[in-house]
């Protein structure tokens, strides 16, 4: 009798909402991991490439500094936080004396320097240390339509010609008249510089902290990273900052172009 009365049920495993509970949170706790894994390498990897490429930016900006400084001076200047003190005063003294050329002296603590200065040099300052950028500007061109004297046909012709050559034109003997004036507008784009100031921060290494190397070697001049070795940091316990050398510049040739 008793085998009859479960023959005819069905088994149902047992619901367990703690069992299902403790699964769902293993599950998320695992997409977690599985996130910060791609996600925080990826970070790290960011920020390495960013410190690498600032490193790089303030050498080459060192090398320029230097450039002007021995083209000025004669010879190169193992300060670089000293080099870009008398490089910037003699952009300002360009840019307040237009008469601040030629041969002319600078008076720091340091002591006194004698520099062979470009008329006008905050011009070329300004352009090497700034950050360009482009702008599109709509313009008004404006065209003349003008009658010449062909002196090989005897003929006249008809040309046109921009605003900025009609006084020319005008001026020619062989002008003979205005015909009719053209207006059109035109999409220009246009190079512009936002000069920065050379800060003493330049000269330093921004990983570490300690002053980018200048060796000179007769006419030869070697911008290096004070970098030795690998850098190591910890990053999010398991993870860490990796770096080493960004390079150096010999002569204004980089070797990470190479």
């Amino acid at each position: 009798m008793s085998e009859e009365k479960f023959e005819g049920l069905e088994l149902t495993p047992e619901y367990k909402p703690s069992l299902v509970k403790t699964l769902n949170i293993v599950a998320v706790i695992l997409f977690v991991i599985l996130i910060l894994v791609i996600y925080l390498p990826a970070n790290i990897w960011q920020e390495e490439e960013a410190i690498r490429n600032l490193g790089r930016e303030r050498m080459s900006i060192l090398s320029n500094v230097e450039n002007f400084y021995v083209q000025m001076a004669g010879k190169y200047q193992t300060d670089p936080v000293l080099a870009m003190k008398i490089l910037s005063t003699v952009r300002d003294s360009t840019r307040a004396d237009s008469n601040f050329h030629d041969c002319q002296r600078i008076f720091f603590p340091e002591g006194t320097f004698e520099m062979d200065v470009a008329k006008n040099f905050y011009l070329t300052f300004d352009t090497t240390f700034a950050l360009s950028y482009q702008r599109r500007d709509t313009v008004l061109d404006t065209s003349y339509q003008v009658i010449i004297w062909n002196e090989e046909l005897r003929t006249y012709d008809t040309i046109f010609v921009h605003s900025s050559r009609i006084n020319e034109v005008k001026n020619d003997s062989l002008y003979r008249g205005l015909i009719n004036t053209e207006i059109s507008p035109r999409v220009s784009t246009d190079t512009y510089y936002r000069p920065y100031y050379l800060d003493d921060s330049f000269a330093y290494s921004p990983l570490i902290g300690e002053q980018y190397e200048i060796i000179i070697d007769e006419d030869n001049i070697r911008i290096q990273d004070p970098l030795k070795g690998e850098f190591r940091e910890p990053r999010y316990l398991v993870f860490a900052f990796k770096d080493t050398s960004c390079g150096y510049i010999v002569n204004g040739e980089k070797s990470w172009s190479n």
